[in-house]
């Protein structure tokens, strides 16, 4: 094995480093004349400058680095064999190693610097250090001078980091290998789509889809052909957004299992995670929703049922109510005012009952609530046109969206009989917001009507006022309030957007039945 000095003396060409080299005054006032005196001199100058350059490379190193010659005794050490062996360096300096530490005697770490000095083959390794065992040294020992030369560089916290991590892949993959309905997968990002390769998949994956944790790692197509194939294109199309911009990647697919051939519903959750290197993975989770579907559908089975019978109830009542006001005199105007009035509120209550159903009782947009709530007076020949509303689109709750469309039912009524709709010249200004207050967002509603006949405070307080201004405030937690104002009635409605987990409506009251305050 070539030696440090000839390696990199010999490609020299002497004549130059004549000229290069500072030669000591010794040798020029003595002017030497042969060649061989020449050589000497020029060998000694470049062996002392490479040898000053080897020792600053060497010191800079950071790394414990020594020779030791064929006897084993120390020739050189650097300064961070000192931190190293806890000797300062002119102590090593000419002892024998082992003499210097004879816990070395008959292991293996003598044992591998023998056979480099026996055989020239250079060897690295990591090991233990003999008198500190909680120490983690890697070696680099190689032939030098007819001896060796090893660098010993301290591993003791990236072995004991690389521990750590892998104590945590296996609990990790010991949860994930026992996930019930879910398998956890790593997927290596790269430019190009198609050359993404999975890097980790949880054991379960044969659980979940029928195809082993290897065979999905070997063939990434394998589990994409389990997707029903009106499932494949979508996905496709999704995963490949994904890949362009770096956004998670979320669907719900259906897929055949591989072994029993059953349906399965899954979601796939995966999210992109740069690493310290640059480069990137998708974490990724796949989770069986197949009982939550088959709860989801029999659930929305339940709601039809239920809805179908409210439908049929609300039918019901007004079937034996009409059949019981029928008895009462047909003539008396109070009779078939306190009759309509009646119908008129059950059909109010079904209109509303109607959208939330569309909406699967989740909730309801507040323009479809006022449409429902103008449309009965549309249909009568009051012009819709002259109500004004205006606000922000909103997405109310149901229990807000029944509450508010029986109060708007009483004012459409009280404004088509006495107020501004029952004059061509009245209107009516419909107008909502929202604002901010500690506890969230509420819902601000101004009902105005203008141009009607002249108003006077009302003798008594009808069900359609209470209705509005303690109805509301029971169901909904907030406040309502009605003006009688010369020019016209004016609603106020203030009301919380979200109702307090806490909260609870008060106890339901009954009362007479009449329109508002009229």
């Amino acid at each position: 094995m070539t030696t440090a000095r000839s390696a990199i003396a010999s490609p020299l060409d002497p004549q130059k480093l004549a000229s290069d080299l500072v030669i000591p005054n010794t040798y020029k006032n003595a002017q030497v004349g042969t060649g061989d005196a020449l050589q000497r001199a020029i060998a000694q100058a470049v062996d002392a400058t490479v040898k000053a350059r080897l020792s600053a490379i060497l010191e800079g190193l950071g790394d414990a680095f020594y020779a030791l010659d064929g006897a084993w005794r120390f020739t050189y050490a650097n300064s961070a064999t000192r931190d190293h062996f806890g000797i300062p360096v002119q102590d090593l300096l000419g002892r024998v190693i082992w003499d210097l530490f004879p816990e070395t005697a008959a292991t293996d770490l003598r044992r591998r610097y023998e056979d480099v000095l026996r055989t020239g083959v250079a060897a690295s390794f990591e090991a233990r250090s003999v008198s500190v065992p909680d120490r983690y040294l890697e070696f680099r020992v190689f032939s030098y001078d007819g001896g060796v030369a090893v660098s010993v560089r301290d591993r003791t916290e990236r072995r004991k980091t690389e521990e750590y991590l892998r104590d945590s892949q296996a609990q990790l993959s010991a949860l994930a290998d026992h996930l019930p309905l879910g398998m956890v997968y790593q997927m290596r990002d790269a430019d190009d789509f198609f050359d993404r390769r999975f890097i980790y998949v949880s054991a379960s994956c044969e659980r979940l889809n029928g195809i082993s944790a290897e065979r999905a790692i070997e063939d990434p197509a394998a589990l994409y052909d389990l997707l029903l194939p009106e499932f494949r294109e979508p996905v496709f199309q999704a995963q490949i957004e994904s890949h362009a911009t770096g956004r998670p990647f979320d669907m719900e697919i259906v897929i055949r299992h591989g072994v029993t051939g059953e349906l399965r519903w899954q979601r796939i959750v995966a999210t992109r995670r740069m690493l310290p290197d640059g480069s990137a993975v998708w974490d990724g989770l796949q989770i069986d929703i197949t009982d939550h579907k088959r709860a989801e559908d029999h659930l929305r089975l339940l709601i039809n049922e239920l809805n179908h019978r409210v439908k049929n109830t609300l039918a019901t009542v007004q079937s034996l109510a009409a059949q019981s006001l029928r008895r009462l005199d047909a003539h008396d105007e109070d009779v078939r005012a306190t009759c309509g009035a009646f119908e008129a509120r059950l059909f109010a209550l079904a209109r509303a009952h109607d959208i939330l159903t569309r909406e699967n009782w989740k909730g309801a947009n507040l323009a479809d609530v006022l449409a429902e709530a103008c449309a009965p007076y549309a249909s009568k020949g009051s012009d819709c046109a002259r109500v004004d509303m205006k606000g922000p689109d909103l997405r109310i709750s149901p229990a807000m969206a029944l509450s508010l469309s029986m109060s708007l039912h009483e004012l459409f009524t009280n404004a088509l009989k006495y107020g501004a709709l029952s004059h061509a010249s009245g209107r009516v200004r419909l107008r909502w917001s929202t604002h901010p207050d500690s506890a969230g967002r509420r819902l601000l509603m101004r009902w105005e009507e203008r141009g009607g006949p002249p108003v006077c405070p009302p003798q008594r307080t009808g069900f359609g006022s209470r209705l509005i201004e303690k109805g509301l405030a029971r169901e909904l937690n907030g406040s309502a309030r009605i003006a009688y104002e010369p020019e016209g009635v004016v609603c106020t409605i203030d009301v919380p957007l979200a109702m307090p987990a806490s909260w609870a409506p008060e106890p339901r009251f009954s009362h007479g039945v009449s329109v508002i305050g009229r």
